[in-house]
């Protein structure tokens, strides 16, 4: 589960805006708008939208695991000062509202609210005959963060973010739409391919990992078997779950590797794998990336083109 900000860390970051409030948001050194992302997706989003017009600041630093993240006091006056904060929603943004509550009125984008979202899948394999979906209570909702792993939500959320940057920015409105435009046709071609690749796969996927790709799976009518849900704070498997996987690896419905997410050591993965005799493959959900893949200019595309070129090659293998 996440961590609220503390009161301490509260205190610090109030002060910290006390001392600055003087600042506008229009003084900046490039003059350009000032917008803040809390997690690449909205990273890469915002940048393809605004191009040159925005300074875009990723407040989750390459590398770093994203559901720990805690903000710092400097984070907290990025977002105080901007002229626009797109942040996700969801369990790991739940110190936002604290942060909001203490800011200056901030402009927002909360991606959660453009698309549907789904409830979180409970994963009990180790115990039952099938992965099995929970109903949890009213007051125990919880819904899967990993919106974008969709690319239609993905296009939604690019479309909000366009009318966000009219809005701010109204004389620049025929950019913001042509690059909107040209994003969305290369998000919707890709959603095509993918839907042409996947369509009528029977096969469960086997995630030795975290699963945070409930949103593509149910895109793509896609069955999977895995050890932890999206937002799972365990990083251990129990044996029975390694017993439950390795078994369902050996059946014959299940495609012929065993995949992990980016950012992980995948041991559980390497396990099943050599159980099970197949190899792993890395299946990229863009929550987050390598310090070498930003350096390098990966963005959501490039990474769900990986995803594509992975899949493709696997499921020819099977058949």
């Amino acid at each position: 589960m996440r961590k609220r900000i503390t009161a301490a860390l509260l205190a610090a970051i109030i002060m910290t805006l006390a001392l600055l409030s003087g600042c506008s948001t229009s003084e900046n050194r490039s003059g350009k708008l000032q917008i803040v992302t809390t997690i690449f997706p909205a990273y890469d989003f915002a940048r393809q939208i605004f191009g040159d017009n925005a300074d875009i600041t990723l407040l989750l630093k390459p590398g770093m695991e994203s559901h720990s993240y805690d903000p710092s006091a400097q984070d907290i006056v990025k977002i105080d000062k901007c002229d626009l904060f797109i942040y996700n929603g969801g369990e790991s943004d739940a110190w936002v509202e604290n942060v909001l509550k203490s800011a200056d009125e901030v402009n927002t984008l909360k991606m959660m609210n453009f698309v549907e979202a789904i409830e979180e899948e409970e994963l009990v394999g180790a115990e039952h005959d099938d992965l099995e979906e929970h109903e949890h209570g009213e007051d125990e909702e919880e819904y899967d963060e990993h919106i974008w792993t969709s690319p239609k939500n993905a296009a939604l959320i690019v479309d909000a973010i366009k009318h966000e940057a009219i809005h701010l920015d109204v004389q620049n409105r025929e950019l913001y739409e042509q690059n909107a435009n040209e994003y969305l046709a290369k998000i919707n071609d890709l959603d095509e391919r993918f839907r042409e690749l996947l369509s009528g796969e029977s096969r469960y996927f086997v995630f030795g990992d975290r699963f945070p790709l409930l949103y593509f799976f149910k895109e793509y009518n896609l069955n999977y078997y895995a050890a932890f849900p999206g937002c799972g704070a365990e990083t251990e498997p129990s044996a029975q779950t390694i017993a439950y996987l390795t078994e369902k690896l050996k059946e014959h419905n299940t495609v012929p590797a065993v995949f992990y997410i980016e950012l992980s050591n995948h041991k559980l993965a390497d396990t099943l794998a050599n159980e099970s005799g197949l190899p792993t493959a890395e299946f990229h959900t863009c929550h987050n990336i390598t310090a070498d893949d930003f350096a390098a200019g990966e963005s959501y595309l490039s990474l769900m083109e990986r995803n594509y070129q992975t899949l493709e090659n696997i499921l020819k293998k099977g058949t």
